[in-house]
């Protein structure tokens, strides 16, 4: 609030000179005058004053008329105070004026980053199959299941099937929530990832693993190092559906352009 230009505009409205105030107040016009002039700023005690004089409430001389209600109300609550609470008021506004800056500082100094956007022409499609891929204990298939279409900034190999995953026993090779593509050819190395199935035809049971072919069958392995993912082997009903080639991350539908 501009003190000088209040003080300024009240006293016209009153018809009174600056000498004429000025003596009310017991101080000199010059004095008065670096007032308006915003030179310098009265004392609360002053200000006091000058309310009595134009019988004003004191809270108005720091307030403009079209200062929004509640601006008003903090003003006139603050000036009902007693003096030690004023001054506990006045050391806590300080405080968080320092903290506001503060922070303001930290944010000005932050980087800033840009988000990154795609064009579709730019990207490469993958068909999913809506059912998800068990990096952990499993996940059941449904009779039937339908595609649908996900982009990536990844160069995809030729594939047959593709599915996400759900769970964190692949991870960090195969983070939870990205895409797999495999090839249905069936079993060929110890080691490699397979998608791989256990079950009856609609009651099947998919797993994305490191698979090993041992006596006892294949012995599923995690590659997450947390001990919760243990091996595990699954029967004779088990069947590779295809060695994974690709996996990719999809890219934020938000973040592509036509």
């Amino acid at each position: 609030m501009d003190i000088g230009k209040k003080l300024k505009a009240l006293r016209e409205e009153k018809r009174i000179s600056q000498v004429e105030i000025a003596k009310m107040l017991g101080i000199s016009q010059g004095s008065y005058a670096t007032w308006e002039n915003k030179k310098t700023n009265p004392t609360l005690e002053l200000l006091e004053k000058v309310s009595k004089i134009y019988g004003i409430p004191l809270q108005k001389i720091f307030i403009d008329d079209n200062q929004p209600q509640d601006y008003i109300e903090l003003a006139d609550n603050y000036m009902r105070l007693h003096q030690d609470q004023k001054e506990v008021i006045g050391d806590l506004a300080k405080l968080m004026v320092e903290k506001n800056k503060q922070f303001s500082e930290v944010r000005e100094d932050a980087p800033v980053y840009a988000i990154k956007r795609y064009r579709r022409d730019d990207l490469y499609e993958v068909e999913v199959q809506d059912e998800e891929l068990s990096a952990g204990f499993g996940t059941g298939v449904k009779d039937n299941y339908e595609t649908y279409t996900i982009y990536t900034d990844s160069p995809v190999r030729r594939y047959d099937s593709a599915a996400r995953i759900k769970g964190e026993s692949m991870e960090p090779d195969i983070p939870n929530g990205s895409i797999v593509t495999f090839v249905n050819n069936g079993f060929d190395l110890d080691g490699d990832i397979y998608v791989i199935s256990e079950g009856g035809y609609g009651e099947e049971t998919l797993y994305c693993k490191q698979v090993y072919q041992e006596e006892d069958g294949f012995r599923c392995h995690s590659l997450n190092p947390d001990p919760q993912y243990k091996d595990f082997y699954l029967g004779e009903d088990a069947r590779i559906l295809g060695a994974v080639v690709d996996c990719v991350e999809e890219i934020d539908p938000d973040l592509i352009e036509d």
